[in-house]
């Protein structure tokens, strides 16, 4: 009997340690029930804005970058742009009652979503083109946007806005230039004679002056809106191009409000600009010739100075054939007794020459 009692120990082991090893390896124990498949709707947006912009709504937002679950939205397929128009004396809409009354207004798919840099917020037009612009200035609009995943799921609608639309002054006409100066352009427009609506526009009227070089975006001009129709704009770099435009500008309880661009204007402004004729030119007479001495301009863009001789008969030469870089020469060439008269003009780096400067003069003894 004790040869049988070893020899099913022995078994015992091998097949305790196969068991361990199966169940590694196939799961074997206890299967637990199956997961459910996981459900990745993006979270709802919770920043969307809305301002007038001429006859139009502009809507911005940013899209979520994570799921409901936290996980990265990755899944977004489109976005849905809800509307609900109500009469101005009506209060303004509750969530619930929005979701209820609003209308789908345009659904953007996630081609058109793609073309918006990573990272930037999304804007969406509303022109109203499918509204009678007389009942958008007798309604409010109230918007909430939804982005829904591949499977046409959502977690819900943003946060709703709501806007007024105002009869702003329609663009300014005929922006011009009315005067060029070596540190400015001075813009002039005429004023609108309508509003957006067909009423008529009346003064005071005010406005913004944006300003775009190269490929950069423009930048509005003035701190605070321009009154009237010219604007100088003194921060131009000579033979540097740029484009203009105005937009009228209305305050409304809720803030400023722009309209559209004028017309767009290029302009550019070249360096024909000399330099100021130098000052306090002296002449000193001395053993070794007539020394000039004169106060240094201050044009960042000046490239020297020419300076001119002459007798009696104040004919006047150039003294050197080169620039001089200095603000002092000594004029070695020059015999005793006579009396010599001088003048110096200022050069810049486009080869504008100044106005001669006052007359110095000395007699060699």
């Amino acid at each position: 009997m004790r040869p049988t009692t070893r020899l099913n120990a022995t078994l015992r082991v091998p097949l305790f340690l196969t068991c361990v090893v199966l169940s590694l390896f196939t799961g074997c124990g206890n299967v637990g029930p199956p997961l459910p498949p996981l459900v990745q709707i993006p979270a709802p947006v919770s920043n969307l804005r809305v301002q007038q912009v001429g006859k139009s709504a502009q809507l911005s937002f940013s899209l979520p970058k994570l799921n409901t679950d936290g996980s990265t939205a990755i899944t977004v397929a489109a976005v849905e742009v809800y509307r609900l128009a109500i009469l101005r004396n009506q209060p303004a809409p509750d969530p619930k009652s929005f979701a209820e009354a609003a209308q789908l207004w345009k659904t953007v798919p996630k081609q058109v979503l793609a073309t918006y840099p990573e990272g930037e917020p999304l804007s969406i037009s509303d022109a109203f083109e499918d509204l009678d612009l007389r009942d958008v200035f007798r309604h409010s609009l109230h918007y909430a946007v939804k982005v829904v995943n591949k499977k046409s799921q959502d977690a819900g609608p943003s946060n709703v806005v709501s806007l007024n639309v105002v009869p702003l002054p329609v663009s300014p006409g005929e922006l011009r230039i009315v005067s060029k100066g070596e540190q400015h352009i001075e813009l002039a427009w005429d004023l609108p004679i309508l509003n957006i609506d067909g009423s008529t526009a009346r003064p005071p009227m005010q406005f913004n002056v944006y300003r775009r070089a190269d490929s950069a975006p423009g930048t509005r001009l003035n701190s605070s809106p321009v009154a009237g129709q010219s604007f100088k704009d003194s921060s131009i770099e000579l033979d540097k191009s740029y484009v203009y435009s105005v937009r009228p500008v209305v305050e409304t309880p809720s803030g400023w409000v722009e309209g559209e661009d004028s017309s767009l204007l290029e302009a550019s402004n070249a360096d024909i600009y000399p330099p100021k004729p130098p000052a306090e030119l002296t002449a000193i007479s001395s053993s070794q010739g007539i020394s000039l001495v004169w106060l240094p301009n201050t044009e960042p863009d000046l490239a020297g100075y020419w300076v001119y001789r002459s007798g009696p008969d104040k004919k006047f030469q150039r003294l050197q054939d080169e620039l001089l870089a200095t603000v002092s020469i000594i004029d070695k060439t020059v015999e005793k007794g006579q009396t010599y008269f001088y003048r110096v003009r200022a050069v810049d780096q486009k080869g504008n020459v100044s106005e001669f400067s006052e007359e110095a003069s000395d007699v060699v003894e």
